[in-house]
């Protein structure tokens, strides 16, 4: 059981004991009807009547405001039990954050970009479940699963190249761990999104995404980045760049061709993040084709709402308070 205004309920319950406790002194304070001034027998002289029914009047209201207090505290006891159905498809955007992902060819930044576009996409979501895998040389589950897009967008806006400390671009590790994130139960459609410019520096790469990548796994690619290129800049350092173990600066660029192999793989959609024309369209055009399957079927329980049991209390006491006869004058 849950009293949803407790506080309301004190502060009455307050008022109440107060004002009896006022009421008792005052009676005694002021007594003018006691054995000092008036026989025993005055009362039975004066009225036709009981002493107690009066106390069992003043007990009836008493009990009856006990229980218009308790049905001001919102009782709430139970449940209801609902059944709750939601259609659509399963999403994991797998993020490179790779240091090349700060290159500036896109502007502001490659992974700026990214960011811009994926909250884009999920403004336009219903009824599908999100995650996010973020990747480098090594990487980790960022976002569970979820239908929660307001909590999806404010994950997507603190990711940064900085969140990974091992450096390099390990794709076919990052897809284990984004098909992992799909578990195994449900049969609804899946779909992995591959943010990346590509440059991968683990060996057979594309043999063990193949191996990876099930029939019903889409795995589609948004190339981020442009052909000409890019400096990398170090965070932190105006006029810094990255520079390589000879110490000569590394030019950054999309690998177009090893993307477009990747996403071969699975009959997959190849995209590009270019500097004018927004990809979260696109991508939304291909959420929106895949089936709507049952994500969940699961049963909402709520608490049931039970004031109107003491307030009709309340008001039977009240009444029979009042209609109660406690004598007359003669």
């Amino acid at each position: 059981m849950i009293l949803e205004h407790i506080e309301i309920a004190l502060f009455c319950l307050i008022i109440f004991i107060l004002s009896i406790i006022f009421y008792l002194y005052r009676s005694n304070k002021y007594k003018v009807f006691d054995n000092r001034n008036f026989s025993k027998n005055f009362f039975d002289k004066l009225f036709i009547g009981s002493d107690s029914r009066i106390k069992f009047k003043m007990i009836l209201r008493y009990l009856g405001i006990l229980s218009l207090i308790f049905a001001l505290a919102g009782i709430k006891t139970g449940i209801t039990v609902k059944p709750v159905e939601r259609k659509g498809v399963d999403i994991i955007f797998c993020i490179d954050v790779s240091l090349s992902m700060d290159a500036q060819d896109i502007k502001p930044s490659r992974i700026n970009k990214v960011k811009f576009e994926m909250s884009k996409i999920v403004d336009n979501l219903e009824g599908d479940r999100i995650g996010i895998v973020v990747f480098s040389g090594s990487n980790f589950l960022y976002l569970p699963l979820t239908m929660d897009y307001d909590a999806s967008k404010l994950f997507i806006k603190s990711i940064d190249t900085s969140m990974i400390s091992s450096r390099g671009t390990d794709i076919p590790n990052a897809i284990k761990t984004s098909v992992e994130a799909f578990g195994d139960e449900g049969e609804q459609q899946k779909m992995i999104f591959l943010f990346s410019d590509g440059e991968d520096h683990s060996e057979n790469s594309l043999e063990n995404i193949s191996f990876l990548i099930k029939n019903k796994i889409d795995l589609h690619v948004i190339g981020v980045g442009s052909t000409k290129g890019s400096l990398i800049p170090l965070s932190g350092k105006e006029n810094s760049f990255v520079k390589d173990s000879k110490g000569e600066l590394v030019l950054s660029k999309i690998n177009s061709d090893f993307l477009r192999s990747i996403a071969d793989i699975n009959n997959g959609k190849i995209l590009r993040i270019s500097k004018s024309e927004p990809v979260s369209e696109n991508i939304i055009d291909i959420i929106n084709l895949g089936e709507d399957s049952l994500i969940s079927s699961f049963e909402f329980s709520d608490y049931e709402h039970k004031y109107q049991y003491p307030l009709a209390v309340s008001i039977i006491l009240l009444i029979i308070s009042n209609l109660l006869l406690s004598g007359r004058r003669r």
